[in-house]
């Protein structure tokens, strides 16, 4: 069997410079009169100009300047990273990519007419590389009258509706350029996205063939009505490949993780995910084959490994184990969660994302030497980066 490794370009701008320089409620801006949905429904087909002239008040330009790794000398000892992001509320939130910021906590946010203003790092989640920032000087500068004609928030989608074959948009700042928009459709809906430095994978996410480039992280992914149903994350593009050599396909993080998410970052900074504490991979036909009593129809996870002390553990889930002779001898196979089905990998982490919380209790239906079993235990936190 021959695979294919696929790996994801970040896409901000890098360029080297010298040094310089109680519970959340949202407030969203009232849409009602100019719904976007309206908008698009009576454009000339043959033009998404109503739709760009509408949403790129909503994207901003975010300008990032960190320390360099790359150099010691003291001339050229910070890079700048340019971004963009979307208005998630009328309060000054700026939703963007959370690896174009890199170190800093001060960066700088320039909206589609011009404006600048400084805006604080607020909340981080690396694991849906998910950042959000605030325009700290904008009500002060302006007032809230004219701020909240600046701030026009975007209507995040229901991911989960997203079907391959969509068009959809992404409008950002390519090559740090002017603000700029592309289109194309949904190729996958469940794209699983490794982030292999972190260990984590991230489910449903979205693979479109838009076209992004340099400038087009954090960048919004819109659908045919406007709304927002994913970020931009990055380009994919084959390791055996120079980068550019192929125009590739575009990721995006689905807008529910966003909605689940944002709001805990706001409030606390952070968002701390349910691990079950296992690394697994589908149950496919050619590996069921190499072991006994597997039935032909059984879909599942093979667990290959499991965290000492993590959930699997606590449940006493069963990974695979070579034995002395260098034989794999199989372990659990999860078929269920909570008693839904779960066929392989891909259905396995989506169902944990947007499902389950931290110190809930979850249910495991496993397939063990020809029989099945019942085991529960508490979600336990994903393990903190250091």
């Amino acid at each position: 069997m021959k695979f294919v490794v696929i790996v994801i370009f970040m896409i901000e701008m890098s360029v080297i410079m010298s040094t310089f320089c109680s519970t959340y409620l949202p407030t969203f801006a009232d849409l009602s009169g100019t719904s976007i949905s309206n908008i698009i429904t009576n454009r000339n087909d043959t033009s998404l100009y109503p739709l760009f002239s509408q949403l790129s008040r909503s994207v901003v330009q975010v300008v990032s300047i960190n320390p360099s790794i790359a150099t010691n000398l003291p001339s050229q000892n910070t890079t700048t990273e340019i971004a963009a992001g979307f208005v998630y509320d009328t309060l000054g939130h700026i939703v963007t990519a959370n690896h174009v910021l890199g170190g800093a906590n001060e960066v700088t946010v320039i909206f589609k007419n011009g404006d600048t203003h400084n805006a604080t790092v607020i909340g981080r989640d690396p694991y849906t590389d998910i950042a959000v920032l605030r325009v700290v000087d904008l009500f002060g500068s302006y007032g809230i009258k004219r701020a909240n004609e600046l701030l026009v928030p975007v209507i995040l989608a229901n991911s989960s509706a997203v079907k391959i074959g969509d068009y959809v948009t992404t409008i950002g700042y390519p090559f740090a350029s002017k603000i700029a928009m592309t289109s194309g459709i949904v190729s996958q809906t469940d794209f699983l996205l490794s982030f292999s430095s972190l260990g984590y994978l991230v489910p449903d996410t979205i693979e479109t063939d838009v076209a992004v480039n340099p400038g087009n992280s954090g960048s919004p992914l819109i659908d045919i009505n406007g709304e927002v149903v994913g970020l931009i994350y990055g380009r994919l593009n084959p390791t055996t490949a120079p980068l550019g050599q192929f125009s590739g396909l575009s990721v995006a993080i689905p807008s529910n993780a966003i909605r689940k998410i944002v709001p805990s970052l706001i409030q606390n900074g952070t968002y701390i995910h349910p691990d079950v504490g296992i690394t697994g991979s589908t149950l496919t036909v050619d590996l069921a084959k190499r072991f006994q009593n597997i039935p032909d129809n059984l879909k599942g996870v093979v667990v290959n490994s499991i965290l000492r002390g993590g959930t699997a553990d606590r449940a006493d889930i069963n990974a695979a184990i070579t034995d002395k002779y260098g034989q794999i001898q199989l372990g659990d196979i999860i078929t269920s969660l909570d008693g839904h089905k779960i066929p392989d990998i891909e259905g396995f982490l989506s169902y944990i994302q947007e499902h389950k919380r931290v110190r809930e209790r979850i249910s495991f239906i496993v397939y063990r030497d020809g029989n099945y079993m019942n085991l529960n235990a508490t979600l336990q936190p994903v393990n903190p980066i250091q």
